[in-house]
């Protein structure tokens, strides 16, 4: 294969692995204000109600426990597109050396 398709390849998968990451970081961004505003609206109805506090309490704790479920989950997404990421740079090296032996 010849430098320019190599490089050609490259910024190709380069390109769509930066997409995924943006996709990462829009979600990662709406989800948060998600939670926020969940939390915000749960705690307003309480507020409103003048209810006991023991059920906005006990849902802020099952929102909480799903948020770190959610950011362990979007860790691990990341952790695997920085590898990807990791090793489309090595291919790109690898083949480059290659095609100079040539």
């Amino acid at each position: 294969m010849k430098e320019e398709q190599i490089t050609a390849d490259y910024q190709r998968k380069r390109r769509e692995l930066e997409e995924d990451e943006d996709i990462l970081k829009n979600t990662q961004r709406k989800g948060e204000q998600l939670i926020q505003e969940t939390l915000s609206d749960i705690y307003r109805i309480v507020q409103q109600s003048a209810a006991d506090s023991e059920p906005f309490d006990r849902a802020k704790q099952s929102i909480m426990q799903i948020e770190n479920d959610y950011h362990e989950e979007l860790s691990r997404a990341k952790k695997q597109l920085y590898q990807q990421q990791e090793k489309l740079e090595q291919d790109y090296r690898n083949d480059l050396q290659k095609a100079n032996k040539e």
